[in-house]
């Protein structure tokens, strides 16, 4: 009977015994809950700050690029190749400001009182230097600096021109030329001057054309000395109406003149309708044109502003006024015709589909090209056209033009 009750006195062991481990049990799973919802709560945390340092990172390359379009590497005309600036510290607050090219900047967000912060900066100390090639990198912070993220964008231009066919004469016209009054041409790089599909009129006229004397290489002058308007400087008299047409003069030629041409809107993108433009240029006229409006620089009508550099397509008839500088050239496609007045300075090449008129003392640094045909590109000034290679299409001795800046594709990079 004593064993008996005993036992009965055990019973409740086992079940206090499953209690406790039940207990037990649900604390672990408590801490274990507690445990995961604070992981979670960090890494949500930490995508939050990584989203917003991969943002200001996307920011900061936009802008980056937008400079590049706009300037190119070598904005200031400066000699610096190295646009590298420091980290700004984590406790120091990046100011709105472009130098030599490097942008540090930060966003603030009035609705939730936040501030995230972005910088870029270029690279483009590879060898060979190119100033018109390189490497964008931005950086960007989350509004606590605890996260940072960096892009980088590989960036470049588009050559204008097929390379090694650009103008290589002051004055090139698919039709004839003609001059009246006194007038000069200058070319110190080749020995053309004038490439005509037609006849030479300046012969007739007191209109004088130099090259450089023979025996001499252009690197035996400054690049001063190579576009000075001054023909009394490094140069000998070729053609004039004393002399008649000289060996630098190139008439009747059936090659140029053969080229076809089209002023019709709907011929923009025929390639086999414009020869003649895509001789010189390595795209359509529609591609070109494209390229001007990716730049703002799709101008209707009116003027062209005075600080205006780059490639510019303009629609219309126009009035030249003086425009682009030694450092900041144009390449100019008018699509109408070309009135040249006054004492107009001209910094490039200019392209026309119609005729080419000119008076006053105009003095164009670069090339004139008309590729209208049956139209007779008279100079009636005392005009002075003093032949520069612009464009020669190596992409490296020509400055930055708006324009031409494009990002080469697949060289985004996020590390």
């Amino acid at each position: 009977m004593k064993a008996y009750k005993t036992i009965d006195r055990q019973q409740g062991v086992a079940s206090l015994v499953t209690a406790i481990m039940l207990v037990i049990g649900a604390t672990l799973i408590a801490f274990l809950t507690a445990k995961t919802v604070l992981v979670e709560t960090k890494n949500t945390a930490n995508n939050y700050r990584t989203s917003q340092a991969m943002a200001a990172a996307s920011a900061g390359l936009e802008r980056g690029v937008a400079y590049f379009m706009a300037n190119g590497f070598d904005a200031d005309g400066d000699t610096v190749v190295d646009y590298g600036v420091a980290v700004f510290a984590c406790d120091a607050t990046p100011t709105v400001a472009i130098t030599n090219g490097a942008g540090a900047f930060n966003f603030d967000n009035a609705a939730t009182n936040q501030t995230t912060y972005s910088q870029f900066y270029f690279d483009n100390t590879a060898s060979p230097i190119d100033m018109k090639r390189g490497t964008i990198v931005a950086r960007g912070w989350s509004d606590d600096c605890s996260a940072m993220r960096t892009i980088t964008q590989q960036v470049g231009v588009v050559n204008v021109f097929k390379p090694g066919a650009s103008p290589e004469q002051a004055w090139v016209s698919k039709a004839s030329v003609g001059v009246n009054g006194t007038g000069t041409i200058i070319n110190r790089y080749t020995n053309t001057n004038v490439w005509a599909g037609g006849d030479y009129g300046g012969s007739s006229a007191a209109y004088d054309t130099y090259i450089r004397p023979s025996g001499t290489e252009v690197a035996d002058y400054t690049d001063a000395e190579l576009v000075s308007d001054d023909e009394s400087l490094n140069t000998v008299k070729v053609s004039d109406r004393n002399s008649g047409i000289g060996i630098d003069i190139i008439t009747d030629d059936a090659f140029l003149s053969s080229k076809t041409s089209s002023q019709l809107d709907a011929d923009l993108g025929d390639s086999d309708a414009n020869e003649f433009f895509e001789m010189y240029f390595s795209e359509t006229k529609e591609g070109i044109k494209g390229m001007a409006n990716n730049a703002g620089q799709l101008i209707t009508g009116g003027s062209i502003p005075a600080d205006t550099t780059g490639l510019v397509w303009f629609e219309g008839d126009l009035s030249l006024d003086s425009l682009g500088a030694a450092d900041e050239p144009l390449t100019l496609i008018v699509n109408g015709d070309l009135t040249i007045n006054g004492n107009t300075d001209f910094f490039g090449i200019i392209y026309t589909t119609g005729d080419i008129t000119g008076t006053g003392t105009p003095v164009i640094t670069g090339s004139l090209i008309g590729e209208k045909t049956g139209a007779d590109h008279s100079m009636s000034a005392t005009s002075t056209l003093v032949f520069k290679p612009w464009g020669d299409g190596d992409g490296a001795g020509d400055p930055f033009q708006p324009g031409t800046g494009t990002v080469i594709a697949g060289s985004w990079k996020d590390w």
